[in-house]
């Protein structure tokens, strides 16, 4: 057993420690190997055992350094005292000093564990054997604390990856998902890994492909990329907008991959566009107004030597008249001041408890002297709590668009007012940064006429834009608008499709503790109530309101398809039964209704809650059995609400269609 190498082996020059457990049963020769031991520079600590109960005692309350036994021992042997110690599961050095040992015993005991088996008559060699067994534990227990420092440090890092609220993946060559983490499932809303590597990174993600070339073309140039924005496809049809961090992977020996760390911006960068928007408007309305105070110097002077020129030449009628034409387009560019003191919200209000229907009842007596015949006029009330307003102004602004309504319909139309309230909560205003929570009386204009495309939606309330024919407009009706209804700490929400008319809904804080009408606040029902598991299809062409949608119905715990119009809806219904359909009346290639009517008769329990910009009235949408309307903007709270509800209902009964709560 002991090769010629072993006497090669280092024996302590120092005197070193060892704790060792001596099963034997003869004093001499324990003595024999204790002198052996010390001879060789070992401290020795040693316990004596001869039974094997006392063994098995020590073995479980002691630290021993290694274990020496007698091979052949009165009741019990060597062998069983190795099987004893390897039961126990601790790895410390075993060596059997013994008389003569056959063959077979001596393969056995090897088989079982043994280190090192020492003659009697060759002691010398103990020390050596001792120090080997000793050399190579301490390396066993050094590779183990490798392995285990390892093992803690892969954990580790699976962790941080696993609870990492980026997406993190790999990917081969051909664009196949060869792991990712739970972040990247949630972005691509795949429910398992399974799924993932079903779709392809560069064919089934990308909503560009260029995006995907110019990246990988700069991967293989530099060999990373950092903060390229780009749009993916999630696995519902939702578009989500993410920022790519990625790197080549070219490890020796293993096939070339593509390290990618994803990170959700779509809601930042919808947040950023409404803020660059209010950014703008603020600083146009700081220039509007310094231009208009030096301005309004300007014209008073002339309205003033024009009066004057005007009284010195009554007696020439020709003069008169010129300095009267003066005198004239000094007034309209005094008015066009005052205009734009109303943009910039530095003219000065007369604040009092208003009551927007008072004001809605007052103008409509007077919009059939403004509006012409062939339009028709509406208005529906609620009951309202009071706002803190200037009466004036407010009818103002309701008067600039009712004037903008009548010429956004020239062949035509219908006109309708509407006022109600609204409670706004904090998951609502997370996506509009501007907005404030709380209660908010509502008063809205909708026509039926030509409406707008977005580029224009975008520009409407910039001072001096207008969309009418030159000298028909001076483009400050809705610039005016806007700035009165931020002094009045409010906000308008404008929605409009080309072809489908225009709705203007202007939003005014309530006073607390003044109540004009009788609106009474429904309790807010509790999160539990409103979450489900249900799936639930939702098409919708404007991004931000389809996704605001998508997360809010998600985080509840429905199962979310995401379509942009009713084609896709249709396409992603196709192996999947939704319990409800939320549809937007007016999408690309097929509006909600048509939707619905094809849903239906495919789905015959699906429930359709249908959305718009517009209300029911102008929509003139009918109700139905399982059939509502929601009309936008509507709260992630009232959207939650009213899916809860129309799931639970039975399936041969449903209320009217709601309004906006």
């Amino acid at each position: 057993m002991i090769s010629g190498t072993l006497e090669e082996i280092q024996i302590p020059k120092n005197s070193t420690l060892l704790r060792a457990l001596i099963v034997g049963h003869s004093q001499d020769e324990i003595d024999l190997i204790l002198c052996e031991l010390k001879k060789s520079g070992f401290d020795v600590e040693h316990t004596l055992v001869e039974t094997r109960e006392d063994f098995c005692s020590a073995i479980a309350g002691g630290n021993f350094d290694a274990v020496l036994a007698d091979y052949r021992l009165p009741t019990w042997s060597g062998l069983d005292a190795l099987l004893e110690l390897r039961r126990t599961g601790k790895d410390i050095p075993f060596l059997l000093v013994t008389g003569t040992l056959g063959e077979e015993a001596a393969v056995e005991c090897i088989k079982q564990g043994a280190n090192e088996y020492i003659l009697k008559d060759h002691l010398s060699r103990l020390p050596i054997a001792l120090t080997r067994a000793m050399t190579e534990k301490g390396l066993r227990d050094e590779n183990a604390q490798a392995h285990e420092a390892l093992r803690v440090s892969e954990a580790r890092n699976r962790d941080l990856v696993a609870h990492a609220v980026y997406g993190i993946c790999r990917i081969s060559s051909d664009g196949t998902f060869l792991d990712g983490n739970p972040a990247l499932l949630r972005i691509l809303g795949c429910t398992s890994f399974s799924k993932l590597k079903l779709l392809n990174f560069a064919r089934d993600l990308f909503r560009f492909p260029e995006h995907h070339t110019r990246m990988m073309a700069t991967c293989h140039k530099d060999g990373e990329i950092h903060g390229m924005e780009v749009e993916w496809r999630r696995c519902d049809g939702g578009i989500v907008i993410v920022r790519l961090h990625a790197r080549q992977l070219a490890a020796p020996g293993e096939p070339e991959a593509l390290e990618v760390i994803a990170e959700d911006v779509t809601e930042l960068r919808e947040m950023e566009r409404q803020l660059r928007q209010a950014q703008k408007f603020e600083a146009v309305g700081q220039l509007a107004g310094g231009v208009a105070h030096d301005f309004n110097n300007v014209v008073g002077a002339i309205l003033g030597w024009a009066e004057l020129g005007f009284d010195q030449c009554r007696d020439n009628p020709t003069i008169a008249d010129r300095f009267s034409r003066i005198r004239e387009q000094a007034g309209r560019a005094a008015d066009l001041t005052r205009e734009l003191l109303t943009f910039a919200r530095q003219q000065v209000l007369q604040p009092s408890a208003v009551d927007l229907n008072s004001v809605a009842y007052g103008l409509h007596s007077l919009l059939d002297k403004v509006i012409g015949k062939h339009i028709e006029v509406k208005l529906l009330t609620s009951p309202l709590d009071a706002v803190k307003g200037d009466p004036t102004q407010i009818e103002q602004v309701l008067m600039n668009l009712c004037i903008n309504a009548r010429d956004a319909m020239p062949d035509g139309g219908r006109l309708v007012m509407e006022t109600e309230m609204v409670e706004l909560d904090e998951a609502y205003c997370r996506f509009y940064p501007y907005l404030t929570a709380g209660r908010y009386a509502v008063i809205s204009v909708a026509d039926t006429g030509i409406g707008m495309d977005v580029q224009t939606r975008e520009r409407i309330f910039e001072p001096f834009f207008t969309t009418k024919e030159r000298g028909k407009g001076t483009g400050m009706g809705l610039a005016t608008v806007y700035g009165i209804v931020k002094q009045h700490e409010g906000f308008i929400h404008v929605y409009s499709e080309p072809a489908h008319g225009s709705l203007f809904r202007v939003y005014l804080p309530v006073m607390e503790g003044t109540v004009a009408g009788t609106a009474s606040k429904a309790p807010a029902p509790s999160m539990a109530e409103m979450r489900g598991s249900e799936t639930v299809l939702i098409a919708e062409d404007h991004e931000s309101v389809r996704e605001m949608a998508r997360q809010t119905l998600v985080g509840l715990g429905y199962r979310v398809l995401s379509a942009s119009d009713g084609e896709e809806a249709l396409r992603l219904c196709e192996d999947e039964n939704p319990a409800l359909a939320i549809l937007d009346v007016i999408m690309p290639k097929l509006g909600g209704p048509g939707a619905a009517a094809k849903l239906s008769k495919r789905f015959a329990d699906l429930r359709v809650l249908l959305t718009s910009g517009y209300s029911a009235e102008s929509e003139g949408i009918p109700g139905g059995a399982k059939r509502r309307y929601l009309q936008k903007p509507y709260s992630p709270t009232t959207l939650a609400r009213l899916v809860r509800q129309m799931l639970d209902e039975p399936a041969a009964g449903a209320g009217s269609p709601p309004g906006l709560a």
